[in-house]
């Protein structure tokens, strides 16, 4: 039983090692070009 926790619990650190590790390939703008503050409705009331 308890060498089933310790493996599970190995896989899962490697799981998430793993899965923090692969490249970001998303392309968002936001990220690369920031925001354009002109653009914002202001709250003023």
């Amino acid at each position: 039983m308890n060498t089933r926790k310790i493996l599970f619990a190995l896989m899962a650190s490697f799981a998430l090692l793993a899965a923090s590790c692969t490249p970001n390939t998303a392309e968002d703008d936001l990220y690369d070009n920031g925001v354009d503050k002109t653009k914002i409705p202001s709250q003023k009331d």
